[in-house]
């Protein structure tokens, strides 16, 4: 599902935990190996990794802790 709001696209994905989890690591594998470049971009991905963390836990555990 795609929306824009203010000329930003903006992409929704679903995912099962196991896609999370792929994510997770292709991010976190291109965080370990950042060549430089545009601090912007590794920001992005630093702030999409906890993201996904987060993400990660709620599938396993639940807002309220209980699996």
């Amino acid at each position: 599902m795609t929306t824009q709001d203010n000329d930003d696209l903006r992409i929704d994905l679903s995912l099962n935990p196991a896609g999370l989890r792929l994510l997770l690591e292709a991010v976190s594998y291109r965080l370990e190996r950042w060549p430089g470049g545009e601090p912007e971009e590794q920001k992005d991905l630093q702030n999409m990794q906890t993201l996904l963390q987060a993400a990660i836990l709620e599938a396993n555990f639940g807002f309220t802790g209980e699996r």
